[in-house]
């Protein structure tokens, strides 16, 4: 199972999501163990991650982009972006892998990205958040999802990212019993049992930050990026 590093990037700099409530965001070296800066290379350098998720703040927010930043991080790891996408247009552009998040991206016009391998994230706050407005519930999402071949479908659970109060751990049973795409999850690890919960229940990678930068997940399981 793959271990995703999580690099929330707001203004340039990279900062602590809390229950998504991304106005009040903070830069992570305030409480973080492991880095001593927000300077987006600098925390990478510091934790040295072999798989990468972003997420550009700004660019879902529709306030500007952090692009030049990630295409700069693109270079040291393997990279997935959750950019705000809502075009198809915009994800053939990416110099990464581009993960679409229901928030912000049609899942309806998946069938226009043929080419590209993409993450798609299912993103959830206090109910699914589906800017197709197709889907009424999650499941229906994730077996329309099953007629692509994805590299990854993301279970991001938004109002649990950190806090760690673990993941949902039910809703990703339920998600796993239903897809034919290998199943991320983010959203409140608290720790290793938690990673290595889920990687006994079958998950293929699980989003990790706060765990880390707490000191509650050895940073030589995120440079060697599986358990």
């Amino acid at each position: 199972m793959k271990l995703y590093f999580v690099m929330d990037i707001k203004n340039g700099i990279v900062v602590r999501g809390v229950k998504g409530d991304r106005e009040s965001y903070k830069p992570v070296d305030l409480e973080s163990l492991v880095v001593k800066s927000s300077i987006p290379v600098q925390v990478f350098d510091a934790v040295k991650p072999k798989h990468l998720y972003i997420a550009d703040l700004n660019r879902i927010m529709g306030m500007g982009d952090n692009l030049k930043i990630i295409e700069e991080l693109g270079k040291k790891a393997e990279i997935i972006a959750d950019c705000g996408f809502k075009s198809p247009e915009e994800v053939h552009g990416a110099g990464f892998t581009p993960v679409l998040g229901s928030e912000t991206f049609d899942l309806k016009r998946l069938e226009e990205i043929k080419e590209r391998e993409v993450v798609v994230s299912l993103d959830i706050m206090d109910s699914f958040v589906d800017a197709s407005g197709s889907f009424e519930e999650i499941d229906e999402a994730v077996k329309f999802l099953n007629s692509f071949r994805l590299k990854g479908l993301i279970v991001l659970t938004i109002r649990r990212v950190g806090t760690s109060s673990s993941l949902d751990w039910d809703l990703i049973g339920k998600i796993l019993g239903i897809s034919d795409n290998p199943v991320f999850a983010g959203g409140g690890i608290r720790d290793l049992q938690d990673v290595m919960k889920a990687k006994d229940i079958g998950l293929d990678g699980v989003l990790v930050a706060t765990a880390v930068h707490n000191g509650k997940i050895p940073l030589e399981l995120i440079r060697n990026g599986e358990v």
